[in-house]
């Protein structure tokens, strides 16, 4: 059967009040918690050292496992999620976390259920209980080549979402519009995006409808790249209606309206 649409949702800041890395790391260890910001290491590696420096420490699986328990979920973004699984549509999470993080939490809060795919750097517990997250993309990889400049070198989402339409056998692709395409619009897969990076700007390139809706969070560097103006086309290119959002009750009401 195929979708309503496809709904895709980054983690931190988008789908969470909060980063979860940072708020993880923090809750284990104040110090640990400064070295997230002072080590020039790349992002999940840096994540990954800090679980180990932990580990050795003498901290303990279970208390990384309460801490996912403590990360602030908007009851209004829970609501939304249920609207669109109810709806007929295909929530996935498109994000730079980590696979224990996200599952954790969305257990934690009841809605698992609801995605069908999640799709994030890889994380697993070992015999001794120290959890491990590696790169998506590893260091000694194939590069993602995605060409928009604004991607993590472990993960380029636009390509992740790419492999989610074909999978649903849509026709979208970045930088043609539905009139442009010369395809019957029913055969395109409507979407919806809620993000807040600028590694969120990739994956919003295959929306091509104004039916579709592009959720940006305010105050976030995403807006703040959608609004550069040394760099042209940025804002052009993206075909989606776009809904500036600070609280989920935002996104909530606009669903309500637009579904």
């Amino acid at each position: 059967m195929t979708p309503t649409g496809l709904a895709c949702f980054d983690f931190d800041w988008s789908l969470i009040d909060t980063d979860s890395d940072r708020f993880v790391i923090e809750y284990l260890s104040p110090v640990l918690r400064h070295k997230l910001d002072t080590s020039p290491m790349q992002w999940t590696d840096l994540q990954n050292e800090c679980l180990k420096l932990y580990h050795e420490q003498g901290g303990s699986g279970e208390k990384i496992r309460e801490s996912l328990t403590k990360i602030p979920l908007d009851s209004k973004m829970i609501q939304a999620c249920q609207l669109l699984h109810s709806k007929g549509w295909v929530l996935v999470i498109v994000s730079d976390a980590n696979q224990v993080y996200i599952e954790g939490i969305l257990e934690h809060y009841g809605i698992r259920n609801l995605f069908s795919a999640i799709i994030t750097n890889p994380a697993f517990w070992d015999a001794q209980d120290r959890l491990h997250i590696q790169r998506l993309i590893l260091a000694d990889g194939t590069p993602h080549g995605c060409p928009n400049g604004v991607c993590s070198l472990n993960i380029c989402k636009g390509q992740e979402i790419d492999k989610l339409l074909l999978q649903l056998g849509s026709d979208n692709k970045p930088g043609e519009t539905v009139e442009s395409s010369g395809k019957e619009a029913t055969v395109l897969l409507r979407m919806l995006y809620v993000g807040d990076g600028r590694n969120d700007y990739c994956p919003a390139l295959r929306m091509r409808s104004a039916q579709d809706i592009y959720f940006v969070r305010k105050g976030r560097s995403l807006e703040k790249y959608l609004q550069k103006t040394d760099t042209p086309g940025i804002r052009e290119a993206i075909h989606a209606r776009i809904v500036y959002w600070d609280k989920a009750g935002e996104i909530l009401s606009e669903l309500q309206s637009a579904l």
